[in-house]
């Protein structure tokens, strides 16, 4: 009789147990767990393709930096597409909110705005590094864009990096960017020098953050010390958001042989402002047209 219970007793914890499997396999809705298995993969994956399709249209910025996508090269700065390309980036220019602030703010009437190399003839730049041979779509389509104070006491520069300017495929080269720091800085050193001509003496450089190819950046320079023959200036690069991406400092120096060299033509390059025909002229005062043609300088 013993052994009778026993068993019975036996048969019912079986029973109990495979019960408790049995309900473990189902959900709420009487779904099996294997149904349940299947829909949680199903899921997985609809969520894994919609990222990677995401991913491929809006890539973030590190897979960016590590998988960076080919850029096209640059076209043939004459072909139709290549003009008209230009011209949208020349309106967009145009339409920056940030220039439109600079050129809305209360003390506008001390700024002035010119385009260096702009009105420089053509062949006078087909050796020029950034005004010839780094023109173009895709490269420096367009002539920056200062505005400076009447004084050269600061300046903001506003240009476009094209695709074809990298290191790192879609961030541009440290070199451009030295490059163009220097040609922005010399710029407001030379307009604060006795002759206004010099060279570059020192350039140091921080490097903040990548420069990222195809967008508008901003160089803001201004001078700190001007001392006989020798000028201190800074500036940094930005973006339009306001980041900064490289900072700098350099010196520039007015050469002995200053006198000896064609002025005129150096400020036509730099986009020195005409005179403003209702002030008297000042004796000494330099008023370069921001255009000297070829012609006019060796008369």
């Amino acid at each position: 009789m013993l052994s009778n219970v026993l068993r019975r007793q036996a048969r019912i914890t079986q029973l109990a147990i495979l019960r408790r499997r049995f309900n473990s396999t189902q959900s709420p809705d009487g779904s099996s767990l294997p149904s349940r298995i299947l829909r949680r993969l199903s899921l997985l994956a609809s969520v894994g393709f919609a990222a990677y399709g995401l991913g491929s249209v809006y890539p973030p910025a590190l897979a960016t930096y590590i998988a960076p996508r080919i850029a096209p090269p640059p076209p043939d700065a004459s072909t139709p597409s290549a003009v008209a390309y230009t011209a949208e980036l020349e309106d967009e220019l145009q339409n920056l909110p940030l220039l439109q602030k600079l050129r809305s703010i209360p003390d506008a009437n001390e700024w002035y705005e010119t385009r260096p190399y702009a009105g420089v003839p053509r062949e006078e730049l087909v050796n020029s590094l950034t005004a010839g041979t780094l023109r173009g779509p895709g490269k420096l389509a367009l002539t920056p864009l200062v505005r400076a104070r009447k004084d050269e006491s600061e300046a903001v520069v506003v240009m476009h990096l094209g695709t074809a300017l990298c290191g790192h495929e879609g961030i541009v080269h440290g070199g451009m960017l030295a490059t163009l720091l220097d040609e922005s800085l010399g710029r407001i050193a030379l307009l604060n020098l006795p002759d206004k001509v010099g060279v570059t003496a020192k350039l140091s450089l921080n490097y903040r953050a990548p420069t990222r190819a195809n967008q508008f950046v901003v160089i803001k320079t201004h001078v700190d010390e001007q001392e006989g023959r020798k000028v201190k200036v800074s500036g940094r690069i930005e973006d339009l958001d306001g980041n900064t991406l490289v900072e700098a400092q350099a010196l520039f120096v007015q050469p002995r042989y200053a006198k000896m060299l064609n002025a005129k033509r150096l400020h036509a390059r730099l986009g020195r402002p005409l005179p403003d025909p209702s002030e008297p002229p000042v004796e000494g005062s330099l008023a370069p047209s921001p255009a000297v043609p070829l012609a006019a300088s060796k008369t």
